[in-house]
């Protein structure tokens, strides 16, 4: 961890953003409790899925290209490009998309999994799992 910005490049998640399937997620971990002592964040690519979850921590979402729509007590928030949605932790939600989708998520604090005992995130490969 150092005192100094950190740049994370889009090639990071490009190859499989070119190569997702239908009905398929990948989440991209950037900042990690590697970087950060507080927040963490990076990219999810969604494409034709709806992805269920209990929220343990806070989130902002920003929509980055395509339709990213969240799902929280029957109702709907339909995210555009540009749009930003915060989401309060103790929510069941779900993450959903009719078509292929890129956000940026930013998270506190950077330890959730590690606090609610979580060893597995639907999209996010095991060689990127941090749990705290």
């Amino acid at each position: 961890m150092g005192d100094t910005p950190q740049l994370f490049k889009f090639d990071l998640v490009q190859n499989r953003y070119d190569s997702m399937g239908d009905s398929d997620t990948y989440i991209k971990p950037m900042v990690t409790s590697e970087f950060s002592k507080s927040m963490c964040g990076g990219i999810n690519v969604l494409n034709n899925i709806k992805v269920p979850w209990d929220l343990t921590c806070d989130e902002i979402i920003y929509c980055l290209e395509g339709t990213f729509r969240l799902v929280c007590d029957g109702e709907s928030y339909v995210c555009n490009r540009g749009d930003v949605l915060f989401v309060p932790k103790d929510n069941h939600i779900s993450y959903e998309s009719d078509g292929k989708c890129v956000i940026f998520y930013a998270a506190y604090p950077h330890n959730w999994k590690q606090l609610a005992g979580i060893t597995q995130v639907p999209g996010i490969d095991p060689d990127d799992f941090v749990p705290g």
